[in-house]
């Protein structure tokens, strides 16, 4: 873990809780451990780092505090310096393409899955059955042999080399070179990517290179049409990066059902339901004005921004009968907005 990171996670300026960030990097998967990566802009590191231990984290903290480059209230909270901001700002554009909330759970198997598809397929346009296959798991092999058969194999030929070719075309070169010399085909062994991360003497830091590199192309797939059939092949694995019972309560909501009916529907608690609703508002399209009455809309509309410090209980002081859900989709809704003006 590299002190440098964990300071870079601060950039966003405003004063934050320690404890929060630790269990966001662990992947505790809590509402308010996601509302926190949202509102600082830190969801895409969720899980990043499992195995930190608090120990190790509190270490780097502390040192960053101490050579000024943090600081921290009275209440315990941390915000980045002046001096902090300064360091950051010379690699302020590192890192920007990990999503590991997207991505994290899979993305290793998904890059298999790619590799081994390339080495069939290219395999198959030589008629060649005598190689090693890369996988030997069933996970890959019948993944694989089903999208085969699902199209003529001159088609399924012409297909791959073109999605790829489209691919590499939308990548840096670097980070094209770097995916295209890791695949094997007929008479082709690629290389690993240890090996081509090599020139890096930190293993953390060749770990968050090939986050970068990986999830930019998990992204860029992602982006292709749809029927393409590399999206096809990777989406499942993608969805399996998300909270399944709130995969099942986004289906339901699409019946505009109250909270209530959601509940029943679902046979959960209304507080799940309502954790499920807060982190569907984070990233997924979402229908706010369902869940956030004019009341609340009336009342939040010229309360003083920055949203990041809206503090639910001092906001409540004004008015005593605001409900915490409706004040999170509210906060939730402005930020979404103003960061997709930003753009």
């Amino acid at each position: 873990m590299e002190p440098s990171f964990i300071l870079a996670l601060f950039q966003h300026g405003y004063k934050a809780r320690t404890s929060t960030l630790y269990h966001l990097l662990k992947g505790k998967r809590t509402s308010s451990v996601l509302l926190y990566g949202f509102i600082y802009e830190n969801l895409r590191f969720f899980q990043l780092c499992p195995e930190l231990s608090e120990k190790q984290f509190n270490d780097i903290l502390d040192n960053l505090i101490q050579q000024k480059l943090l600081y921290q209230d009275i209440e315990g909270e941390v915000q980045i310096s002046s001096k902090g901001m300064e360091l950051i700002d010379r690699d302020r554009n590192r890192l920007t393409q990990i999503d590991n909330y997207r991505f994290g759970k899979t993305d290793d198997i998904i890059w298999r899955l790619l590799q081994f598809t390339v080495q069939v397929v290219s395999n198959l346009s030589y008629a060649n059955k005598n190689y090693v296959p890369l996988e030997q798991s069933p996970l890959y092999q019948k993944q694989v042999k089903m999208y085969i058969k699902s199209m003529p194999k001159a088609q399924l030929i012409q297909t791959v080399k073109t999605e790829w070719t489209e691919i590499f075309s939308k990548l840096p070169k670097d980070e094209a070179d770097f995916f295209a010399r890791q695949l094997s085909g007929y008479q082709q062994i690629g290389k690993t990517s240890f090996q081509l991360l090599g020139n890096q003497p930190k293993a953390f830091e060749r770990y968050l290179l090939k986050k970068e590199k990986l999830h930019h192309l998990l992204t860029t797939i992602c982006l292709m049409p749809e029927g393409s059939f590399l999206k096809k092949l990777i989406l499942q694995l993608v969805q399996q990066n998300e909270n399944k019972s709130m995969s099942e309560t986004s289906y339901y909501l699409k019946k505009q059902l109250s909270i209530e009916a959601l509940a029943q529907q679902r046979n959960v608690k209304i507080s799940t339901i309502k954790d499920h609703l807060m982190e569907l508002a984070l990233t997924k399209e979402f229908p706010f004005e369902q869940f956030v009455s004019c009341e609340t809309s009336h009342h939040l509309m010229n309360y003083p921004k920055p949203y990041q410090n809206w503090v639910y209980r001092s906001v409540k002081q004004t008015s005593p009968k605001l409900d915490y859900f409706e004040f999170r989709l509210y906060q939730i809704q402005k930020l979404r907005e103003e960061r997709e003006l930003s753009k």
